[in-house]
């Protein structure tokens, strides 16, 4: 039991006695394979499989000398370092993997099938050169021999493969990335031997052979900031600025569209009914670009209506001329109706609230678009009659905190528009939402001709203050009482209104 095996001598224990040789051998072998049990219990990016085949690896070279100088112990002997050598090889590439690759979803593996194989070429032409006795430089020449047989027959297979290797060593792109070669669009999933995979926005796998992706013009779309359009015509009688105000204003509240670089309209051409303008924003991630594409088209319909703004088609125009129109005083009556749900105008007379519906107007707005923004001053008063918002204020850290919901017949909007001060909420279209907005230019013709209407107004809303109190914290410096509260809104009243 004295001969010492060539996996002894690869690991240096060939020059320790062969009973201490015996236990060191079986001692680490002991550990590997508890080891891999404890490999087995947990999930890692090392598998138990590798660690467990080089300690039976191990196991088995314990035997080999118990075999003497027979035939048998050299193919014990060389099935023992074979074994060996998988695991280790296998343990190699894993952890390679965990550390070139955390995190990602999706590799090549190309260079490690490259290196796989030629690790095991190494090991294969050691171990016929130190137990068969075969001399290796003859087998050399085989590869050259069958390169220029089936060469021409593989061209095309070869060429994919070169051209995987160069886009591996090039890296213009990198897996997850938005790629468009031709007319194939999608997300890179890995480089293999003959094709790139990627993975289209209808969920379709599609296999580009390297060697096509190699020759075509290649688009990336993960390293800087990617640029989206729509055009749209307007009609001839809006200004051009006001129409850039609205859109700007539509694209500001859209979360995905970048605020750098900042977005542009261009008034881009005079078409036959309409002027064109070209609406271009950027986007941080192009997996979204459709999605916020529709985001854009169908806020900028309910912005623009709601502004009075018309995109004209004869078709459409056509249309609208012969639609059913309800009567003006039949639409004044439903507003009237409607606003006497307010309780600090339900007060008012019929004269009274004919002047106040005069400036009052319907309007709608998309799910997801802002009706009032925390911070900004306000002069508009909204009455719900369709749809679910959302209320939402910064809490203590400037994150936003959602406060409450509101559905018809709330209404909010009146401190702003009785006080000026700053809105001190945001409030979101939940769903598709209709509101009937009354300017402050209303209120004005109001006070105007009935000045005792204001008083009657700033009663009634100090009352709902008091049940608010901590949405108006300058209201209790004059007394902290509800009396106190409806002289100082008054006051603020006047002042805004000038009565």
């Amino acid at each position: 039991m004295s001969r010492t095996t060539e996996l002894q001598f690869l690991l240096g224990l060939d020059r320790l006695s062969p009973e201490v040789r015996f236990i060191v051998q079986a001692l680490v072998a002991v550990i590997v394979l508890l080891y891999a049990v404890a490999l087995r219990r947990r999930r890692g990016h090392l598998h138990a499989w590798p660690v467990a085949v080089v300690g039976v690896a191990l196991i088995i070279d314990l035997l080999t000398p118990a075999l003497g100088l027979s035939r048998l112990s050299y193919v014990v002997d060389t099935s023992a370092l074979l074994i060996f050598m998988c695991g280790l090889i296998r343990i190699a590439l894993e952890l390679a993997d965990a550390a070139t690759h955390r995190g990602r979803e999706h590799f090549s593996t190309i260079f490690r099938d490259l290196l796989t194989l030629a690790l095991w070429a190494f090991v294969v032409m050691v171990v016929l050169r130190t137990f068969f006795k075969i001399d290796v430089t003859a087998l050399l020449a085989i590869p050259a021999v069958i390169t220029v047989v089936i060469g021409w027959a593989l061209q095309e297979t070869l060429g994919n493969i070169f051209s995987g290797l160069t886009l591996q060593i090039s890296q213009p792109f990198q897996p997850g990335d938005w790629v468009r070669s031709a007319d194939k669009v999608g997300r890179v999933q890995g480089v293999g031997w003959r094709a790139t995979t990627i993975l289209t926005r209808a969920n379709e796998r599609v296999d580009i052979p390297n060697a096509q992706l190699a020759k075509d013009v290649l688009f990336n779309y993960a390293s800087h900031a990617v640029a989206d359009e729509i055009s749209l015509g307007i009609s001839y009688d809006e200004p051009p600025n006001r129409v850039r105000e609205v859109i700007l204003g539509v694209l500001r509240d859209i979360p995905d569209i970048l605020r750098h670089p900042s977005p542009e309209i261009f008034a881009w051409e005079y078409g036959d009914s309409a002027i064109r303008y070209r609406v271009k924003y950027w986007l941080a991630d192009y997996g979204l670009t459709e999605q916020v594409h529709d985001r854009v088209i169908s806020s900028l319909w309910y912005a623009l209506r709601r502004n009075g703004i018309e995109i004209p088609f004869p078709i459409r125009t056509l249309k609208l001329s012969r639609e059913h129109r309800m009567a003006e005083s039949e639409v004044q009556r439903e507003l009237i109706a409607e606003l006497r749900g307010v309780d600090f105008l339900r007060a008012l007379n019929e004269d009274e609230m004919r002047i106040l519906s005069a400036s009052a107007r319907v309007r709608h707005f998309g799910a997801g678009e802002l009706l009032v923004r925390e911070g900004e001053l306000g002069d508009t008063l909204y009455v719900m009659r369709r749809g679910v918002v959302d209320v939402s204020a910064s809490g203590a850290d400037g994150r936003p905190v959602h406060l409450n919901e509101l559905r018809r017949p709330a209404f909010f909007g009146e401190m702003g528009l009785m006080t000026g001060e700053p809105r001190n909420a945001t409030i979101r279209a939940r769903t598709d939402v209709e509101v009937i907005e009354m300017p402050r230019e209303g209120f004005i013709e109001l006070f105007k001709t009935h000045p005792e209407a204001a008083a009657q107004m700033s009663e009634i809303i100090a009352a709902r203050m008091s049940q608010r109190r901590e949405l108006l914290d300058a209201g209790q410096t004059v007394d902290g009482g509800t009396r106190g509260r409806s002289r100082w809104l008054l006051d603020k009243m006047r002042a805004i209104f000038d009565i």
